[in-house]
């Protein structure tokens, strides 16, 4: 009897010394199941905001190395809601790591922008809040609706040159904005005063919308710019835009425009309840988006000039040893400008391929194909430019293989020799059917079945020769 009590016992230790290795173990494959989504920054600084947008005001600077907890997403698979210990903020996992499931991660609206979010904070030498005037890539200004006196200085018991009257016909340049006892203030460079601060409730935000390939429009009635027809709009209905404001046009479907308002939202709207506005006089257009200033110093009568080049919320990197930058979107127009590796463009638009995009740089404007740089910063607001014109560049023939050369358009014309490819040259004649091109390669000319090469370019630039 004792020996089976001794046994029982021995079965009992035993039971419990593996039945609870054995629940550990289950409890550790538990808990290797579940990984918290967090972000790890990979960057050395990197900015974590209020919303998903560089539009959005800075709530902290981490370090690189930070692990932030993910809480939500923009549902666009750049922006993702994180918690730090300034609160819950938003990050652009272009500069991070990603880590653990976030197959649960739930999709999280954009808070509403406010003035602090228009404006990015720049060191202040006083206790009044000074920012610049720029929130998405596409540049805005304001023009005088209400007129009130100048002032030298952010404050109503500040000097003033002189009264500024109502002007729809220019839009001026935000140099600053204020807010300051209450009031917000914006410094603008008016040519017939100088450089003064004005009170922003008796102006009106307006979009600059320079040159031909961007357009501005003027609601007719009160519009609510929804989603639209592809689910691209950052609105969903519930925002009134009044009659007579003014918004970028970003892009079109049928009949309905996609516009871009000041704080960066987009929206699709009516295009009934729209007009285009003309062009509207700018320090900003009239110097190609490069804006020279004239401070006049009442205290000792000397004048200085600052120049302002507002930059695009998004960029690329060429990302090859030389590239082309085109006048058109596509191979087939010709080169404006040849940068080097490594070199930033502004991107300023993008055609509907998504393959090309429109950047901005020292040559002044043009098209690169993105496959070629590495693409950085935020682009959901610039625009679809949807019909580009360029110049067309004579054609060119990507040879990828070794083809034969033949004297004339005939294989039993003769053999002048075989060129091997990769190689990119000069097509320079063609037959009137197109199906022969003549080539001028390392060997000289000859002619080769046009279907054996890849052409771009337009071949009706190149002379015709009967066959």
């Amino acid at each position: 009897m004792i020996f089976k009590l001794r046994i029982i016992a021995l079965i009992a230790i035993l039971l419990s010394v593996f039945g609870g290795a054995a629940a550990q173990e289950i409890e550790t494959d538990q808990r290797a199941e579940f990984n918290p989504p967090i972000m790890i920054v990979n960057t050395s600084f990197l900015n974590i905001r209020t919303g998903p947008g560089t539009q959005y005001s800075i709530l902290i600077t981490v370090v690189g190395g930070t692990e932030l907890p993910v809480l939500g997403s923009a549902g666009d698979g750049v922006w993702y809601q994180v918690s730090t210990i300034a609160g819950i903020g938003w990050l652009n996992s272009e500069y991070a790591i990603a880590r653990g499931d976030f197959r649960n991660v739930p999709r999280v609206a954009a808070p509403e922008l406010d003035l602090s979010d228009l404006m990015m904070d720049v060191p202040s030498s006083d206790d009044a809040t000074r920012t610049t005037a720029y929130a998405s890539g596409r540049q805005w200004g304001v023009s005088v609706i209400v007129g009130h006196p100048t002032r030298t200085a952010p404050t109503m018991s500040a000097s003033s040159f002189a009264n500024v009257e109502p002007d729809l016909t220019r839009i001026f340049t935000v140099l600053q904005a204020v807010s300051a006892e209450g009031i917000v203030w914006y410094q603008v460079n008016i040519p017939s005063i100088g450089t003064v601060w004005v009170e922003a409730p008796k102006t009106l935000m307006r979009p600059f919308a320079c040159g031909n390939d961007i357009t501005a429009v003027v609601m007719t009635v009160d519009v609510r710019p929804t989603t639209g027809p592809d689910g691209s709009g950052t609105l969903n209905g519930e925002r009134v835009v009044p009659a007579g404001s003014e918004a970028y046009l970003i892009d079109a479907f049928n009949n309905f425009f996609k516009i871009e308002l000041a704080d960066g939202s987009t929206g699709w709207i009516s295009q009934l309840d729209t007009r285009v506005r003309e062009d509207v006089a700018s320090d900003y257009c009239e110097s190609g988006g490069n804006i020279a200033t004239i401070t006049n110093n009442p205290a000792d009568g000397q004048t200085t000039t600052q120049t302002f080049v507002p930059r695009s919320p998004a960029w690329v990197i060429v990302n090859t040893g030389y590239l082309n930058i085109r006048s058109g979107p596509g191979s087939q127009y010709t080169v404006v400008a040849t940068v080097p590796g490594g070199t930033r463009l502004d991107v300023i638009g993008f055609a509907p391929d998504g393959v090309w995009y429109l950047v901005r740089g020292t040559f002044g404007q043009g098209w690169l194909n993105s496959e070629f740089a590495v693409f950085r910063g935020n682009g959901r607001g610039l625009p679809v430019i949807r019909d580009a014109v360029g110049m067309l560049a004579r054609p060119m023939a990507n040879i990828t293989n070794a083809i034969t050369l033949y004297a004339a358009p005939n294989p039993g014309s003769g053999v002048i020799g075989v060129v091997s490819g990769p190689l990119e040259t000069n097509v320079v004649a063609r037959t009137t059917d197109g199906s022969w091109v003549q080539l001028n390669t390392p060997i000289g000319f000859g002619w080769v079945q046009a279907n054996f090469v890849s052409i771009a370019g337009d071949l009706t630039l190149v002379p015709a020769v009967g066959g």
